[in-house]
C-alpha cells in the first residue's frame, strides 16, 4: 500500500526533469510560434491541433537529443541547471522518450501538412539533430538554424492550406530570426565554452562581435518584417 505512494515524488521529479530536458522554454516558444502561425494563416482547428502535436514531438526530440549529446560537456562545465547534471535524469533514460517522440514526429508531420510540408518539418528536425551531434561546436553552428527555420515556413504554409507557399520575405525573416535566436542563446555561454575548448559561431566571433552581428541581423529582420506586412496589406 505504501510503495506506490512513496515512489510518487520520485516519479514526479523524473517527469519534471524529462520536461526540463526538452529545453522547455525554447521548445514551448517554437511550438507556439508554429501553432499560432498556422492559425493566422487560415488553418482549420484540426490542422492547428496537428501542428501543435507534430511540433511538440519534434521539439521534444531535438531537446532530448541535445541533452544527450551535451551531457558530458554540461557536467564538466558545471551547468547545474541541466537535469542530466543534477542527476534527476540520466542520458540513457532519454533514449526511449527520444525514440517515441521521433516516431510520432514522422506520421504527425505528414498528416498535418501533407507529403511536402510534412517532409519539410521532418528535414527541419533532422537539421536540428545535425546541429546537436555534429555542428553545434563548429563555425557552422548557424547553418542548421538557417535550414530548419526556412523549412518551418513551408511546414506552416502547407499545414494551413496545400496551395499556400511561403513568400521569400517570409522565409528570409524566419531564417534571420533563427540565427538571431542562435546567437543570443550562445552568447551567455561564450566564456564557459572557451574554457572548455568548445567551438561555435558565437565562440569564434567573441561576445562583442556576436552582439554586433545580432544587432545587424535584427535590423535586417525588421526590414523584412516591414516587407511582409506591406505584402499582406497589399493582398487584402
Amino acid at each position: 500500500m505504501t510503495g506506490p505512494s512513496m515512489n510518487h515524488p520520485e516519479r514526479a521529479t523524473k517527469a519534471r526533469a524529462l520536461l526540463a530536458a526538452t529545453h522547455f522554454p525554447q521548445a514551448l516558444a517554437m511550438v507556439l510560434l508554429m501553432t499560432i502561425s498556422t492559425a493566422i494563416c487560415g488553418g482549420t482547428w484540426w490542422s492547428v491541433v496537428l501542428v501543435l502535436l507534430a511540433s511538440a514531438a519534434g521539439q521534444a526530440t531535438v531537446g532530448w537529443t541535445n541533452d544527450v549529446s551535451d551531457a558530458n560537456a554540461d557536467r564538466a562545465a558545471g551547468r547545474t541547471t541541466k537535469p542530466t547534471v543534477q542527476g534527476d535524469v540520466r542520458p540513457e533514460d532519454l533514449r526511449v522518450p527520444i525514440l517515441v517522440s521521433a516516431s510520432l514526429t514522422i506520421p504527425l508531420s505528414f498528416v498535418a501538412a501533407g507529403w511536402v510540408g510534412g517532409g519539410a518539418h521532418i528535414v527541419a528536425v533532422l537539421s536540428a539533430l545535425v546541429y546537436n551531434f555534429w555542428l553545434s561546436r563548429t563555425i557552422w553552428s548557424w547553418l542548421p538554424y538557417v535550414v530548419s527555420f526556412a523549412l518551418m515556413t513551408v511546414f506552416i504554409a502547407q499545414a494551413s492550406s496545400r496551395p499556400l507557399w511561403p513568400t521569400w520575405p517570409v522565409v528570409c525573416l524566419s531564417v534571420l530570426v533563427g540565427v538571431i535566436a542562435h546567437l543570443f542563446n550562445a552568447i551567455p555561454d561564450i566564456d564557459i565554452d572557451r574554457r572548455m575548448s568548445l567551438g561555435g559561431l558565437a565562440v569564434s566571433l567573441g561576445k562583442r562581435k556576436s552582439v554586433v552581428v545580432a544587432i545587424v541581423l535584427i535590423a535586417l529582420a525588421v526590414a523584412f518584417l516591414g516587407w511582409v506586412v506591406v505584402d499582406i496589406a497589399s493582398s487584402v
